[in-house]
């Protein structure tokens, strides 16, 4: 007998090596455009208007100081954009430097044609500094874009290089990204002590590879400290260390072969899921406590038992509610397969799998170490008793509140049921890119200076397209550009808007009506065509029959609001549907994107925990055949996810890729002690006959072990407030804080509401031997 465990130990271990080899290759998703299926209207668009317009993969690389526009300040930009134009993998570089000069002599009517050759710029020597520092500062298309209105800070825009060799991306583009970015930090360290504030640093590739070191940081970071957290837990409770190594490595093997599984089968970790090792873990443990609770238990009840024994009752008596609560908790994070975001499907899908994984091997690894190793004696009866102590004083208290005041504590509940219910109803998802970042991060900072001085981060994309080549170089395409920019104006939120009106409107200040009053529109942009023609590549294409208007959004602006702006758009273009009857308008861009996404968790979170609800119920109306029990099970733990959200609502915080799954995990993780403690109370009723001695019974045993299996993971989840993801501190808090809550609830609602109902009723006596065998 103890051979075959032997074997189930060595191919345990030995697939568990294997796996691990794999995880030093394991791939890390950090691209921000990975978010949402690609047959989403919204998304589908954005890729279209990339292939169009090309990419908008390019470093932001923010300078502030006072003399740009002297012949010190061009030489130290020429030189910074040299030092950035050498970094691996950019393919180009854009500042100040590369508009074109329209107005060095603003008082001198320009000549017409002149456009055959190139224009001016601030590359040349003999350009009039003073005239171009005035003309930038007043320029429409490179204020708020380029400089910044007080003409002390300037982006420079490094583009990722995305040529392609035989057709494909060689090395790939995670690892442009990472080269591209650590060249940039490089030049920014170098120029930091060379100017008078630090540089400031944002754009696609950095925050990206910021996330992907970010996500790499957290896997090891998180993963060591929740294994010192519970172990330091278990040797504070136990005292013992077959109590402590035990524990830790039916723990430890589970996450350590789902991560190396992911490597193996080359299944990258995103956003969400990086939080899948460290959740794992914590889940797997309330089964090792359950084990060791149960085991002690029975070497109490049965001093002369063999340890080997014990522990193989012990297992035969957790296996079916330890079963029952993995398989609502894996329905809990089934339900997030709904998602059409896909890192949230990915993290449901992962965390499914990791659960089954998880209890074989959890429950094979127990039984397998109980029957092998000698380390299972048990100690002498008194020294158990002395070990064991009395229930933990936070139980003996929620214990007599539920006998003295049961209708109070359960009209209590409601009332703060209610409460947090009208909190929900004010929850939004108004989130920000910056509040994936900690305020004091890099990419936080540059993110918010970029966003309030150099006119905002995220950028709306407003494509009209018409079937004349031409029309947008005459008045009803133009009247079309400045209808939808009228709009944005009155958008508080709106930075800089870069269109062929502004282009138009900018040349109109150097061909100015009284010095050309002969000269319409159709003729003023015939002439930038000549004069600067990458400004009119840049807004329109080349036979004027397809125009982009590019607005910029400030995203730290309080009243933020996307859906708000997006709907308004659509009103504003429907009431002027007359000015645009030739026209087909299509927006894109980030703005919409992240709208969408934004607006896919907000039916996520109800479609999720109605899923989950649903599912919790179905399968506590099996385990305890009984509709009514399973109701009063269900409200125990829908009560914490309630308050949760509740307190979300109340503080303002907005739902985020991460967040929006705490109602589904909370319900999901909290539900096993529900029905542990209701396993157990039932078992008690049988044996006693009497609920209000039920009740102390339950709470004696596995009142204990919930106490001891909650705090271990209330630590647990307490140790994400280490991560450098933003919203994994807020996850941990909460679910933390929901993990309190269930417990409470567990040892208290639930049984009020027992002792108030006559639930659960037992009527076989049979069952009364079954607990005693």
């Amino acid at each position: 007998m103890k051979s075959g465990w032997l074997l189930a130990l060595v191919v345990i271990f030995g697939v568990t090596i294997f796996l691990a080899c794999f995880i030093p290759e394991l791939k890390i998703n950090s691209n921000t455009d990975s978010f949402i299926e690609e047959d989403t209207p919204e998304v589908t668009a954005y890729y279209e208007t990339r292939e169009d317009w090309g990419t908008d993969e390019f470093a932001v690389f923010c300078v502030t100081a006072d003399d740009w526009f002297s012949e010190e300040g061009i030489a130290r930009l020429q030189e910074l954009e040299k030092d950035l134009a050498a970094v691996e993998f950019v393919e180009s570089t854009m500042s100040i430097l590369d508009v074109p000069l329209l107005r060095q002599k603003p008082e001198e009517k320009p000549k017409l044609f002149i456009g055959r050759s190139p224009l001016g710029s601030l590359r040349d020597a003999e350009v009039d500094l003073e005239a171009a520092r005035v003309e930038h500062r007043g320029h429409k298309i490179t204020v708020g874009n380029l400089i910044s209105e007080d003409g002390k800070s300037l982006n420079v825009l490094a583009f990722l290089d995305w040529r392609k060799q035989n057709g494909k991306l060689i090395p790939p583009i995670n690892v442009r990204r990472q080269k591209l970015a650590q060249g940039v930090h490089e030049v920014a360290e170098k120029w930091n002590g060379r100017l008078n504030e630090p540089v400031r640093l944002s754009g696609v590739p950095i925050i990206q590879v910021t996330l992907y070191e970010n996500l790499r940081d957290d896997l090891l970071v998180l993963g060591f400290a929740s294994l010192i957290v519970f172990s330091l837990s278990f040797a504070l409770f136990y005292r013992r260390w077959r109590f402590v190594l035990m524990p830790m490595l039916c723990c430890l093997l589970p996450p350590v072969m789902m991560v190396g599984a992911l490597a193996y089968l080359e299944v990258p970790v995103g956003f969400v899921t990086s939080n899948m090792p460290v959740l794992l873990f914590v889940l797997m443990l309330p089964y090792s406590v359950y084990f060791i609770e149960s085991y002690r238990e029975r070497q109490l009840r049965v001093p002369e038992e063999e340890s080997a024994a014990s522990s193989w009752e012990a297992l035969r008596v957790i296996l079916a509610p330890c079963l029952f609560s993995c398989v609502t908790t894996m329905a809990g994070f089934g339900a997030l397969w709904l998602s059409k975001i896909i890192p949230i499907r990915d993290f449901g899908r992962n965390m499914t799998v990791g659960m089954v994984l998880g209890f074989v091997v959890v429950f094979l690894l127990m039984a397998a170490i109980s029957q092998i190793l000698p380390t299972m004696k048990s100690r002498t009866r008194s020294s158990r008793q002395d070990d064991d102590g009395a229930s933990p004083k936070w139980v003996k208290l929620l214990e007599g509140i539920s006998l003295r005041m049961p209708k109070a504590v359960v009209c209590g509940s409601v009332v703060v049921l209610l409460f947090s219910l009208f909190g929900v109803l004010r929850i939004s998802a108004e989130s920000k890119f910056s509040s994936y970042f900690w305020p004091h991060s890099e990419v936080y900072k540059g993110l918010e200076f970029i966003d309030a001085q150099m006119g905002g981060t995220t950028w709306v994309e407003v494509v009209l397209k018409a079937e004349k080549k031409g029309h947008f170089r005459e008045e009803a395409g133009l009247k079309a550009l400045e209808k939808v920019e009228e709009y944005f104006k009155e958008v508080p939120e709106t930075g800089n808007i870069m269109s062929l009106t502004a282009v138009r409107d900018e040349m109109r200040k150097t061909f100015r009506r009284d010095w050309f009053p002969w000269m319409n529109d159709a003729l003023l942009l015939s002439e930038i065509g000549k004069q600067a023609p990458e400004l009119i590549e840049q807004t329109t294409s080349r036979d004027f029959k397809t125009s982009r208007m590019t607005i910029r959004m400030k995203e730290t602006a309080p009243t933020l609001n996307r859906q708000r702006i997006l709907d308004g758009l659509d009103a504003h273009l429907e009431a002027n549907k007359g000015v645009f009857s030739e026209i087909e308008v299509e927006v894109t861009g980030i703005f919409p994107v992240y709208a969408e996404l934004l607006r896919q968790l907000m039916e996520g979170q109800k479609s999720s925990v109605a899923w989950v609800a649903a599912a919790v119920f179905v399968m506590l109306a099996l385990l305890f055949r009984s509709p009514v029990l399973a109701l009063l099970v269900l409200f125990s733990q829908a009560l914490p996810a309630a308050v949760v959200l509740g307190l979300i609502g109340w503080l303002g915080i907005p739902l985020d890729l991460v967040t929006v799954m705490i109602a589904a995990v909370t319900i999901g993780v909290g539900i096993d002690s529900s029905i542990q403690y209701t396993m157990r109370f039932r078992r008690e009723l049988v044996a006693s006959g009497e609920m209000r001695t039920a009740l102390q019974h339950a709470h004696a045993t596995i009142g204990r072990a919930i106490w001891i299996a909650t705090t271990t993971i209330v630590a647990g989840f307490m140790v994400l407030v280490l991560s450098k993801f933003f919203p994994s501190v807020w996850f941990g808090l909460f679910v933390a804080l929901a993990m309190l809550i269930g417990q409470l609830a567990t040892l208290t609602v639930l049984p009020c509401l027992f002792l108030l109902t006559g639930y659960p009723k037992v009527f076989q006596e049979k069952e009364k031997g079954a607990v005693h065998s």
